[in-house]
């Protein structure tokens, strides 16, 4: 029964379970109330006249503000449906205790009545889909909410239905009685659908340790509350021209009661049919921004034409329309845009705007009401004018919301989904940075530069006030590193500490005071060090000679080059030595010494000459930096050294990455050059490579185009190109999805295995590129977390992400994109690849000669082992157009499969 449902609704088993309780609950909850309003408005309207009903609004506004503040206190801690059973049993009691004041015929009871429903209704229905916002998520709600909506319009259409009958048969007061023992029903529902199992555990809230955050401290919730506050203002104004149009026509209590019951049951039945047949389809077609737009759209149409030609019909006919949209596509619509808020956000939103706004709305609606009667009088013309007026406020903060709806998605998926260890956090936002620098008076050596290093990460500016004080510390590493650090910075106000400990008992203290002290031009390089350049301490010979080389004057060039050539006869230690000095010396004429040091038999000594070559920015050495790249010890140097050209090797470098006849290996390595160089330069010279024959190469350009847009997001990407490797991306995918879905899976060890382990690599590096594309014209944060959402298994997460990425894809990269992500399932994947791109299955044979007629390399390589596996001799002509691939592992396995053909 449930399957048959499911397939009905067009919903998984799980959902329809959800959306079958929560609409059940729904339904009693909301049969209730109609059958309560009904009898509210008849007793009200039969006793005392619609012109009392702005001041019962106001009144209505004061009291359930002060129940709604009352109520939000007394469940900030209690679970979303234990505060809904509260709410639900309270319903069920108080229409109890009212229709027992029914009988005293007192007329002060229609007043307090009046209050009383306004107050706990809207209470009670704000709770609901809190609750049902706490057990979904967007992409399950845009799904489900509308088949729990038809629950509550279903309940409504039994309420309005059975109004009139019992009014006729039982009186008033038996709308009451039946309210609440509808009422009553619904809570214990609640209670035994969160206990046993049958919906999910609700959302937890936890509460943020600085203390609560008023909602409205967010803009997003500031917009949301200003729309809401239209919203009611005009459904309160029209409520009272309504009113004010049916006592006109007939003031008895069983006319009204029978006008209301048969209206509410209009109402709710022309709902029902919005709710099945377009709220769904307007949710995903539109969106929640422009379904939720429709209904103060058709209010501005219905205001115009009551200002044109005022009169029953046209105020009956707004009004149904107000209802009959609140009920379905808006009541749906609306509940989404509260889902991109942190819980606890979210509840107190929920409750400031629903269950307190609504009212307080009411009270400034009865204020118009009197302060139009007092200029212009309260007639239809005066408060379809001031309808209008609002609806043009309503639908300017609408817009603004669906604005602010993509970035507070962004910023959900971002919290859901991004790996806490890899979030940054700022150490002042983490409120420790005091922490760190209570660290640097501490006498042990290890926690001073440890804290010396987070604050110079996290503040720097903080950093100098700390400097001359580490002087004195009683570790030698650290009075070092605060001199170092005190040169580097060229603090002149350190000079006198500096001074004192050029007689540091430490040698390698010393070195760093000299070549402080040097640094701010206070000695002779040479003459201060050149005691430590026979030192037995490598690490004081580096140290001093590095300083002579960066500080000493073109005036003593010759006499820094003696040094240099003196070490250059001395060994491995010392050749060293030399070409790390050489990169210290930018300028000059000692750059000749480091052609020959490239030649070294020392690994150690290449690498630091390729570095040096880099940082003096020697360009008649850049083909041997690029021939370096090509090596496995030597290629990160290499890409160092010609990153320090910046955007004076970006050229050069375009065209070696372009070249095909440049070595792979070499190629391969070019792009994290450029992604270290990281300028709009660098970003063009990356897209002029379009070779997407080599997998890893064209990847390696993806992940440095990558990192450029995450260091500079004020770099601009060519959009049409990216648009082209997004569609090749997309593709690839689908490729690889159409083959793999039919790949027999053969033994653990058989040829089909490795193929199909290969395709569905090639699905997931694939989906991966997808995402590395929208990141490169989307907020990539935002992207990177959608992207592990969509792969997580937890409902909620996965469902933030679609949603996330409905929203803010362009239409063209949505209908691109979520196809291969969203719920729709393989056999519409499988359409979705013959019509975009004509990928289909047409069989083993034909499936595997597509793939070697492909340019992966890789899926060619496993095609092949199957075909000399299989000995299938009908591919013989492909295996051997394979003989000559660019690739040699496709050579190679090519090889052996014709020779398994021949044996065959």
């Amino acid at each position: 029964m449930l399957l048959r449902i499911a397939n009905l609704l067009k919903l998984g088993r799980d959902e329809t379970r959800h959306a079958l309780l929560l609409g059940g609950i729904l339904f009693f909850m909301t049969g209730s109330y109609t059958l309560v309003k009904t009898a509210r408005d008849a007793l009200f309207l039969a006793v005392l006249p619609a012109a009392l009903l702005p001041y019962v609004f106001l009144g209505a506004g004061a009291l359930t503000t002060l129940v709604a503040v009352a109520y939000a206190r007394a469940s900030r801690r209690r679970p979303t449906w234990r505060s809904l059973e509260d709410a639900t049993w309270a319903a069920a009691i108080s229409l109890g205790l009212f229709a027992y004041l029914y009988g005293l015929h007192a007329r002060w009871v229609p007043i307090v009545f009046y209050l009383w429903v306004n107050a706990y209704g809207l209470i009670q229905l704000a709770q609901f889909w809190s609750f049902a916002n706490s057990v979904s998520n967007p992409r399950e709600a845009k799904r489900i909410f509308g088949a729990i909506g038809t629950g509550g319009i279903l309940g409504g259409l039994f309420g309005g239905a059975l109004a009139a009958p019992l009014v006729t048969s039982l009186g008033l007061r038996s709308l009451l009685v039946i309210g609440g023992v509808l009422a009553g029903l619904a809570a214990p529902m609640v209670r035994l659908a969160v206990e046993s199992g049958a919906l999910p555990p609700p959302e937890q809230v936890r509460e943020d340790p600085e203390g609560p955050i008023h909602p409205l401290s967010q803009p997003y919730v500031r917009w949301l509350t200003l729309a809401a506050l239209c919203s009611v203002l005009v459904t309160t104004l029209l409520d009272y021209q309504f009113k004010a149009e049916i006592q006109r026509r007939d003031p008895s209590p069983h006319g009204l009661a029978s006008f209301l019951g048969w209206f509410y049951t209009a109402t709710n039945l022309a709902a029902l049919i919005m709710q099945l047949f377009f709220t769904r389809w307007s949710l995903h077609a539109l969106g929640a921004g422009w379904s939720a737009a429709v209904l103060p759209a058709g209010l501005g149409i219905g205001a115009a034409a009551t200002l044109i030609a005022p009169g029953f019909g046209a105020v009956i006919t707004t009004r149904l329309w107000d209802q009959v949209m609140r009920l379905s596509i808006n009541r749906t619509a609306g509940e989404l845009f509260f889902f991109p808020l942190k819980p606890e956000i979210r509840r107190r939103a929920k409750a400031l705007i629903e269950a307190g706004l609504e009212r307080v709305g009411d009270g400034l609606a009865g204020l118009l009401i009197l302060a139009a009667g007092l200029a212009m009088g309260s007639s239809t013309w005066t408060i379809a004018a001031m309808v209008a007026s609002l609806v043009v406020v309503w639908v300017m903060a609408w817009l603004r919301v669906r604005r602010l709806y993509v970035s507070e998605l962004g910023e959900n998926v971002r919290r859901m989904n991004l790996d806490p260890h890899r979030a940054s956090v700022s150490l002042r936002e983490a409120s420790i940075l005091e922490e760190f620098s209570r660290l640097l008076a501490s006498p042990y050596e290890r926690l001073v530069l440890h804290g010396l290093e987070m604050i110079e990460e996290s503040a720097p500016e903080r950093i100098e006030e700390h400097i001359v004080p580490l002087m004195s510390h009683p570790s030698p590493r650290v009075r070092a590193r605060a001199l170092s650090l005190a040169g580097a910075r060229q603090m002149r106000e350190a000079s006198g500490a500096i001074e004192a400990l050029i007689g540091d008992p430490d040698p390698e203290v010393r070195i760093e005071a000299m070549r402080a002290r040097v640094a701010l031009g206070g000695a002779d390089p040479i003459g201060a060090l050149e005691e430590f350049l026979d030192s037995d301490d490598v690490n004081l010979r580096r140290g001093a000679v590095n300083a002579i080389a960066e500080f000493a004057p073109p005036a003593d060039e010759g006499r820094v080059r003696a040094i240099l050539e003196r070490l250059l006869r001395g060994g491995s230690e010392e050749r060293l030595i030399v070409a790390e000095s050489l990169g210290r010396r930018r300028s000059g004429t000692l750059h000749d010494l480091i052609p020959p040091l490239l030649s070294d038999p020392s690994l150690e000594v290449r690498n630091a000459a390729l570095l040096s070559a880099g940082l003096t920015n020697r360009r008649e050495l850049i083909p041997a930096m690029v021939d370096a790249l090509a090596g496995r010890e030597s290629q990160a140097t290499a890409r160092r050294a010609l990153a320090a050209f910046g955007d004076r090797v970006v050229g050069t470098l375009g065209d070696y990455l372009s070249d095909p006849a440049v070595p792979i290996q070499s190629r391969r390595e070019i792009p994290r050059a450029l992604g270290q160089i990281g300028t709009a330069e660098a970003v063009a010279a990356l897209f002029r490579c379009r070779d997407r024959d080599d997998v890893r190469l064209a990847y390696r350009i993806l992940k440095a185009e990558n990192r450029i847009r995450e260091h500079d997001a004020r770099i601009r990407f060519p959009a049409r190109l990216v648009d082209e490797d997004l569609d090749f991306d997309v593709q690839s995918y689908l490729f690889a999805f159409v083959h793999y879905r039919f790949c027999p899976i053969g033994g653990p060890r058989s040829a089909e295995r490795l193929l199909c382990v290969a395709l569905n690599e090639r699905m997931d590096q694939a989906l991966s590129r997808v995402f590395r594309r929208l990141a490169l014209l989307y907020p990539p944060q935002e992207i990177f977390a959608a992207y592990r959402g969509v792969l997580s298994e937890n409902p909620r997460g996965r469902g933030n992400s679609l949603e996330y990425l409905e929203n803010a894809l362009s239409p063209e990269h949505a209908r691109l994109v979520l196809p291969l992500v969203d719920d729709s399932g393989d056999e519409k994947r499988l359409r979705f690849a013959q019509a975009r791109y004509g990928l289909r299955y047409r069989g083993p044979s034909e499936s595997l000669a597509e793939i070697l007629q492909g340019k992966d390399a890789w899926l060619r390589t496993c095609a092949l082992y199957v075909v000399g596996a299989r000995r299938d001799r009908a591919l013989q002509p492909l295996v051997e157009q394979s003989l000559g691939a660019r690739d040699a592992g496709v050579r190679e396995t090519a090889a052996w499969a014709f020779a398994a053909l021949a044996g065959a």
